[in-house]
């Protein structure tokens, strides 16, 4: 795997692990944060975003620099639940679609466009926060599990992460994706 999404400096050279701490529930803002930190307890992205405006963005900002690498946008009226993973400049480089039905699937396309069939699905228990995502022909290439229920994650009202990528896979865009599914399961509740 060598998928560069975002930019070639975030995509990994050696399987990685991330934790990302994010807060529960909106602010009295209407603002969404959290922090990824690498496996070494560096920071490594800053999770920033507004619900309340029209648009609902969520960036992803480099963890130094504090610079935007990608966010997401929410497509308004859908009839799947439809998100854009962009740039900063606003180039759209991905489209995350939740199908409803008996079973939920989440798909992922690479490029600003939907049709055809999805450079990768995330399949798992999303409810519960365990996840994989598989690219084409199945193969796992970013693995999620939230830390099971604790007393830190309770008194600081947060939901913590644990986020494998492959050597070669693009780091900003799995992270994102992780921040994408959660958010769309919990507009659902």
């Amino acid at each position: 795997m060598n998928v560069v999404i975002s930019d070639a400096k975030y995509v990994a050279t050696q399987e990685t692990r991330f934790k990302s701490k994010e807060k529960v529930g909106l602010s009295i803002s209407g603002s969404d944060s959290g922090k990824v930190y690498n496996e070494d307890g560096s920071l490594a992205f800053l999770i920033k975003g507004k619900h309340i405006s029209l648009s609902d963005a969520i960036w992803l900002k480099d963890g130094e620099t504090e610079e935007p690498v990608l966010g997401m946008k929410k497509k308004l009226v859908s009839l799947h639940q439809t998100v854009f993973v962009v740039k900063p400049n606003e180039d759209v480089v991905g489209i995350v679609k939740i199908k409803l039905g008996l079973k939920k699937k989440i798909s992922l396309f690479l490029g600003d466009s939907d049709d055809g069939d999805p450079t990768y699905t995330a399949e798992g228990g999303m409810r519960g926060k365990r996840f994989d995502v598989c690219d084409s022909n199945g193969d796992v290439v970013c693995k999620v599990e939230k830390d099971s229920l604790n007393m830190r994650n309770m008194l600081t009202d947060q939901d913590t992460y644990n986020i494998t990528v492959p050597a070669g896979g693009d780091s900003a865009f799995f992270v994102l994706v992780c921040t994408i599914i959660d958010e769309l399961f919990h507009d659902e509740e």
